[in-house]
């Protein structure tokens, strides 16, 4: 007997509106249903994120001018940003700030333009995170392992972390927070849930700090309702399309379409 898992109710969607997605797994899913759906989408210019503090700090660069995105890492004659994704790489620091800032131009003026109600959709990947020189990255960008030291985020952190940055989102907009169900097996899947029992908790208290915000259970129809791995890729980590299509039939129940 499979038990269903409650969506709950999600925000209420005033035409016209766009959605804009930073983080993994779900986020990745999203352009095709949210298009065929007839809703503007525009993914995080900066790649897949996994970690939460490194999508605080996207979004804060995204939101405000004045912020500062770091680290940057020289390596073999060439510069990486390491809070965005691998391809933000460049053979000096002027082409890849020119690279990067462009990204934020497009996303601004988008934005811009559009005069619509936004949604904003987070989804938290896990709570292991890398460190270089005492400093959370995002993504390592291939370069040598003993360079980084891997740690498991706090639930107080990610919350410190995101205050820094809810009070910069327009009140009017609409927050969802989801959990990717991929498995992090390289780290052991004791590691795994434990990173996505903390991730849970900090979004609990997330969801208390602002109005307007809510949270979708993606984590949970994939690894119970559909546990079965006949939803699951041959790699065993990663939702098939199947499992896939039912998470999204969901969440546009979920966003009452």
């Amino acid at each position: 007997m499979i038990t269903k898992v409650k969506v709950g109710a999600g925000p209420c969607l005033v035409s016209p509106f766009l959605c804009l997605g930073l983080g993994s797994c779900f986020i990745s899913h999203l352009e095709d249903s949210l298009s065929s759906w007839n809703i503007p989408y525009k993914f995080n210019p900066l790649g897949t994120s996994f970690n939460p503090v490194s999508i605080s700090e996207q979004l804060n660069w995204l939101l405000d001018d004045q912020y500062s995105l770091e680290p940057i890492e020289l390596y073999s004659s060439s510069v990486h940003h390491l809070a965005a994704g691998n391809k933000f790489q460049a053979n000096s620091k002027e082409l890849l700030f020119s690279k990067i800032n462009k990204q934020r131009q497009l996303f601004s003026s988008f934005l811009n333009t559009s005069q619509q109600n936004v949604t904003l959709v987070f989804s938290f990947g896990t709570a292991h995170a890398w460190e270089r020189n005492g400093r959370i990255v995002n993504n390592c960008h291939k370069l040598p392992g003993d360079f980084f030291i891997r740690r498991i985020l706090t639930q107080e952190e990610i919350i410190e972390a995101w205050k820094k940055v809810i009070n910069k989102i327009p009140e009017h907009w609409n927050i969802i927070f989801t959990v990717s169900p991929v498995r992090y097996t390289k780290i052991g899947l004791i590691d795994n849930f434990l990173g996505k029992s903390i991730l849970r908790l900090a979004i609990e208290k997330l969801l208390t700090l602002r109005k307007n915000s809510f949270y979708f259970p993606s984590y949970e129809i994939i690894t119970d309702e559909l546990r079965d791995y006949s939803f699951s890729e041959d790699n065993g980590t990663h939702p098939n399309q199947k499992a896939v299509a039912v998470v999204m039939d969901r969440f546009k129940e979920f966003l009452f379409i």
